[in-house]
């Protein structure tokens, strides 16, 4: 950037649609609060089933007051997450997201943006979809509005606090965007001009509306022009998907895998360790038959894992990979609370503090500027781990853990024993 650029600048308010599970339309996948949330000048939240054009979007009033905050080097509310991840690490979506796009375009941005915060003739280059909440698993971090097969039994087990009103629950259970004509509407919109195309869910690979997305796009013409990018569990690489990623300029895929073995078969119910390894493999086989730009692994770094995080960076060490990033970024878990490694006792903390700096003296050892974001979301963990004592949730997590397996069929002390040694009949240590 230069150096007249706002310290707080970020390509998002200018270049990005994002469209989250249930179709509104929000600032940002990381936004906090309900100035995340877009809505018109009358106050009415913004959804895909009103047809909304990029310059509705992107010139609606809060999206217009995070470019004047930014303009200003002021950091919005919503982009807390962002600020306090650069406070800890230095990294941040924001940075990663500025990094993708071509900097010289950032002073155009700039000087093209009005006293208001408006912009005029606003272009899409980024667009961040999520294909509804039809999911394959019920992650134990996760709810309905990510997974639809969470919607029958989630307040059963949940921790009163967290339950959701039924009315959401089913909403949540019943309503897909994705299945009505919205999608090729959104995308319609965006593919004059996009560059950067992001699905998520839910699981999009197998969402049967993510091979009609694909095929539009390469009926438009300007296929090769867009990278594609997913979150995926990764159970699952159907050959009608992959078999379409050529056409496109480059394929990144984030692989939500949150442990080795055991711990993530827990964690995210009900994969199998077999099928995970198997598709990691097969990605690494067929990065460039695929125009696989890049493949990570995103760890949700939990109270279920974090003792035994050294085993998935050992994992990737040992597999034997060629081409896929054999350092996974971590992501700290902060919703729903009782999961969160700030509830996690002193004891156990000293023990995962330990096993991080260990990973970020082996990685560092390497010298490879490539590691250099991994490496800072290991720090970020570490920060937001000792950012807050929260122990006061552990009741929570002993009620949800219970209850959760008596309906899974599962156990918590014998999937994550490194974590149950710090708990007794009585008292936690």
């Amino acid at each position: 950037m230069t150096k007249s650029t706002p310290a707080t600048f970020c390509v998002i308010p200018w270049l990005q649609r994002y469209t989250d599970e249930q179709g509104y339309h929000l600032l940002c996948c990381t936004g906090h609060g309900a100035k995340n949330r877009l809505r018109s000048e009358n106050g009415q939240l913004l959804h895909v089933s009103q047809r909304l054009t990029d310059e509705q979007v992107l010139n609606s009033p809060m999206v217009k007051d995070a470019r004047l905050q930014m303009m200003h080097g002021e950091w919005p509310a919503v982009c807390a997450r962002c600020r306090k991840s650069e406070e800890a690490s230095g990294e941040s979506v924001r940075k990663h997201q500025n990094a993708r796009f071509d900097f010289s375009r950032i002073e155009s941005l700039l000087s093209q943006t009005g006293a208001d915060g408006s912009i005029e003739d606003p272009v899409v280059r980024y667009a961040d979809i999520r294909l509804g909440n039809a999911c394959n698993l019920t992650c134990r971090m996760c709810g309905p509005v990510a997974s639809r097969l969470w919607a029958p039994i989630y307040n059963q087990i949940q921790p009163e606090s967290y339950r959701l009103p039924p009315k959401e629950v089913f909403v949540l259970g019943t309503n897909n965007w994705v299945k009505q004509d919205h999608l090729a509407w959104l995308l319609e919109q965006c593919l004059p001009q996009v560059e950067m195309l992001h699905f998520a869910g839910g699981e999009p690979l197998i969402v049967p509306e993510m091979v009609e997305a694909l095929e539009q796009c390469i009926l438009s013409g300007r296929a090769g022009e867009i990278e594609l990018s997913y979150n995926t569990n990764l159970t699952v690489l159907p050959e009608k998907v992959t078999s379409l990623w050529s056409k496109f300029r480059s394929v990144s895929l984030l692989c939500s895998v949150d442990g080795f073995g055991k711990v993530n078969e827990y964690i995210r119910r009900p994969s199998k360790w077999s099928d995970i390894d198997r598709n990691l493999r097969t990605v690494d086989r067929y990065f460039d038959e695929w125009k696989i730009r890049m493949a990570r692994i995103s760890c949700t770094t939990q109270i279920y894992n974090v003792l035994s995080i050294d085993l998935l960076f050992e994992y990737l060490r040992s597999a034997g990979f060629s081409r896929f990033d054999t350092l996974p970024d971590l992501v700290p878990l902060s919703y729903p609370r009782y999961l969160s490694i700030q509830a996690l006792p002193a004891a156990a903390k000293t023990i995962a503090r330990k096993k991080l700096l260990r990973e970020i003296e082996r990685a560092e050892a390497l010298n490879a500027p490539r590691l250099a974001g991994p490496i800072g979301s290991i720090r970020s963990t570490l920060a937001f781990m000792d950012a807050a004592n929260t122990t006061f949730d552990l009741p929570d997590f002993l009620s949800f853990s219970e209850s959760s397996d008596k309906a899974f069929g599962d156990s918590w002390r014998l999937a994550v024993p490194e974590l149950a040694e710090h708990f007794d009949a009585d008292c936690v240590r």
